[in-house]
């Protein structure tokens, strides 16, 4: 309700028992009341979405940065990715074939390296603590921002799993123009089970042929869509049995590997890793 001046102008009759208010202490207590009254319903819309990650924020997800020289000096821009499990109690750390593990506390990341692959001088070596401060996740990107060593940078999306890829989400620039075989063609449809199968892509990845030979073989062809899933939608087909005209595959989900240039998709109960991709 607007605040309004009751005090009585001077000159005019007063009523019985009515006192001159004081005009400027009564607007300076609605002015008061109304910003109080719009920080309460400011607070009731916005939420804060980076936080000091935690267990459930983390665990069994993978975290992949571009440069790994937050983690170790050697690591500088070389991909690297951090994941956790064992309701985030332990970590692993990769890139490339090298992988550091151990045990994981919170207050901030804080990772105590008890098993390494890294050769002295390439990366994190046994005994080593690694103190990620802060260490917040990000719940509307899915990302975590992680500072060590005056280095402070931000993963791609996480992905899910319980081991330790650089993969990332797929994007058409990553994929587009390049052929990914696959020894298991089962992912894309059943019958492909075991079948070599091809997954290329062009037109900025908004298309994509689907190639198999062996037992079974045949061409599918059709429009792709690529984001955390790869969604391939059917146009044409010569494959008797395997996938046919408007069927939809998503595969879900769909990663990158830029460190080995290779894709892993997700589909019928099946994961299957490709070769790496060759540029058509």
């Amino acid at each position: 309700m607007p605040c309004r001046d009751v005090s009585i102008p001077s000159g005019e009759p007063r009523l019985p028992g009515l006192r001159r208010r004081n005009t400027p202490r009564l607007l300076g207590l609605c002015a008061m009341l109304t910003m109080l009254g719009v920080l309460t319903l400011a607070g009731c819309y916005i939420s804060r979405t980076v936080d000091q990650a935690k267990a459930s924020d983390v665990n069994n997800r993978n975290f992949t940065f571009t440069n790994g020289a937050v983690f170790d000096a050697a690591l500088a821009n070389v991909s690297t990715a951090l994941a956790f499990s064992n309701n985030a109690q332990n970590f692993a750390l990769c890139s490339g074939s090298n992988t550091a593990s151990g045990t994981n506390t919170f207050g901030s990341c804080t990772l105590t390296v008890t098993d390494s692959t890294y050769s002295a001088g390439s990366g994190p070596q046994v005994g080593n603590v690694i103190k990620l401060d802060p260490c917040d996740f990000d719940s509307d990107n899915d990302t975590l921002t992680v500072s060590n060593r005056d280095i402070t940078v931000t993963s791609a999306v996480a992905t899910t799993g319980t081991g330790c890829s650089t993969a990332t989400q797929t994007t058409a620039s990553a994929v587009n123009n390049q052929s990914f075989t696959f020894a298991n063609g089962g992912v894309f449809h059943t019958s492909l089970i075991n079948v070599q199968t091809a997954l290329a892509f062009s037109s900025n990845a908004q298309n994509f042929t689907l190639t198999s030979a062996g037992t079974i073989s045949g061409t599918a062809t059709g429009t792709s869509s690529i984001g955390g899933s790869c969604v391939l939608t059917v146009t044409t087909s010569t494959y008797s049995p395997g996938p046919q005209k408007n069927d939809i595959i998503t595969l879900n989900p769909c990663t990158y590997n830029s460190s080995d240039n290779t894709l892993t998709v997700t589909n019928l109960g099946l994961t299957v890793t490709s070769a790496p991709g060759v540029v058509q």
